[in-house]
C-alpha cells in the first residue's frame, strides 16, 4: 500500500475497487433487469387488467395468427365446399373455434399472470433488500478503513486526548431542555 493510500485510504486497498464493480455490475443489470421486467409486468398486467383493449394489444400477434386461420378456413370452405349447402354451418364453427381458442389463450395466461406478477413483485423487493444490505455492508467497510487509516487514527487519539485532559469542559454540549 501506497503511503497516501494509507494516510487516506485505510489498510484495504482493494475496496474501492471492489465498490466500483459493483456498481458498475449493478448499473448494467439494473438497466437490463428494469427493461425486461418492465415488459412482462407489463404484459402481465395488461392480461390481469381484464381490458379488452389491453389485451388485444398485449396478444395481437397470436390474436391475429387466429384470425387468419380463420379466414383462411373461411375461403377454402367458400371456394371449395359442397354446393348442396352446409357451407354456413363450417363457416361458423370456424368462428367458433377462433373465439374459443382466443379465450383459452387468454384464460389460460391469466392463471400464470397473476402467478407472475406477485412473484415478479416479491423477487424486485427480495432484490432491492439485498442491494441496499451489500452498499450498507460495504459503506460500514469503508468507515472502518477510514478509521484505520493513520488520519482516522490521528482524529480519534486527537479526540481522546482531549477529552482525556478534561478539555471538553471549554467546549461543553449545549443542554436541549
Amino acid at each position: 500500500m501506497s503511503f497516501w493510500g494509507s494516510i487516506f485510504g485505510g489498510q484495504n486497498k482493494t475496496l474501492d475497487k471492489n465498490i466500483n464493480q459493483f456498481g458498475q455490475i449493478a448499473g448494467f443489470t439494473t438497466g437490463l433487469g428494469e427493461s425486461s421486467t418492465a415488459k412482462g409486468l407489463n404484459f402481465m398486467s395488461d392480461i390481469v387488467s381484464g381490458d379488452q383493449s389491453k389485451i388485444a394489444r398485449s396478444l395481437g400477434p397470436e390474436i391475429k395468427a387466429e384470425q387468419g386461420r380463420e379466414q383462411q378456413q373461411k375461403n377454402q370452405t367458400a371456394q371449395f365446399g359442397t354446393r348442396s349447402g352446409g357451407n354456413n354451418a363450417v363457416i361458423q364453427a370456424a368462428t367458433d373455434t377462433t373465439r374459443g381458442n382466443i379465450s383459452n389463450m387468454v384464460s389460460s395466461l391469466l392463471n400464470s399472470s397473476v402467478s407472475g406478477l406477485v412473484s415478479g413483485g416479491a423477487s424486485l423487493l427480495n432484490q432491492g433488500m439485498e442491494a441496499l444490505n451489500k452498499q450498507t455492508e460495504l459503506s460500514q467497510e469503508q468507515i472502518e478503513n477510514w478509521k484505520n487509516s493513520i488520519i482516522g487514527q490521528g482524529t480519534e487519539f486527537g479526540a481522546g486526548f482531549l477529552e482525556g485532559k478534561g478539555l471538553t469542559k471549554l467546549f461543553p454540549t449545549p443542554n436541549p431542555g
